[in-house]
């Protein structure tokens, strides 16, 4: 998705869901003295090298929208803005993807499919929208397991049937514990699970003739988009993390 020259690409996810850090570490693999990156932040979160970064200012009158405009006129290659929090950040930032820009931004919403409906509530209609999203990345983060103490079981029934496997070949998944090595919590660090929607034609015509986003979330799963949910399924079965933090994290309720 990064290798589009123009457009946007948005990242979802709850307050503290690591976006910001998703999105510096992007910017941190494209940085080079050929691209002119900036960004527009409230406020500049990680300083980096290469990169000409401004702070929202609202005694100065400098909102995202305004602030936009004026980078506009700097010919930036790559524009990065905190959040689309309104109308104005949300048209401003689609007209830089639609100008030959490459935009990234942060939405709140609880799913990757979740950003159109509250985009097109924003005020954004749905012709500029078709085209002229790269793609929408939801991500949210889970506890990782402690290495030293977790322990392995065999799934029962209801588990097997959250994690959607065979009963009769249940896997072994690990539960915590807690010891010395991670304070007795019995996790130590988080890691990030992802759903990215990467769209195309025919999601894009879809969004033009306001298809709803069951619709949507149909069309992408044929093409073979993971939700959340299964992302993190792969992680308890890798042994990253516990079904317990899973259930705590994403909504399992549709499984059972």
């Amino acid at each position: 998705m990064i290798s589009r020259p123009d457009g946007i690409i948005l990242l979802t996810g709850p307050t503290g869901s690591g976006k910001t850090t998703t999105l510096y570490s992007v910017l941190n693999h494209i940085n080079s003295d050929a691209l002119n990156i900036m960004t527009l932040e409230d406020p500049v979160e990680y300083p980096m090298t290469l990169i000409r970064q401004t702070s929202v200012n609202d005694a100065a009158k400098m909102d995202f929208a305004n602030g936009i405009r004026s980078l506009m006129r700097q010919d930036p290659d790559v524009i990065l803005v905190g959040e689309v929090r309104d109308e104005d950040t949300a048209t401003m930032a689609f007209r830089a993807a639609m100008t030959g820009h490459q935009v990234y931004s942060t939405l709140h919403t609880n799913s990757a499919v979740g950003a159109i409906p509250r985009l097109l509530d924003i005020g954004i209609v749905p012709d500029v929208l078709a085209g002229n999203i790269i793609g929408v990345i939801a991500q949210r983060l889970i506890r990782r397991l402690c290495k030293h103490c977790r322990q392995p079981y065999d799934a029962s029934a209801p588990e097997c049937k959250l994690l959607g496997v065979k009963p009769e070949r249940g896997p072994t998944i690990y539960r915590s514990v807690g010891c010395d090595h991670c304070d007795y919590q019995g996790y130590k660090g988080r890691i990030a699970i992802m759903e990215i929607l990467k769209l195309d034609p025919e999601l894009d015509e879809m969004i033009a003739h306001h298809a709803t986003q069951r619709e949507l979330l149909k069309a992408a799963l044929d093409k073979g988009f993971r939700m959340l949910a299964d992302d993190g399924v792969r992680r308890i079965l890798d042994g990253s993390t516990s079904l317990d933090e899973l259930i705590r994290i994403v909504d399992l309720t549709d499984r059972m």
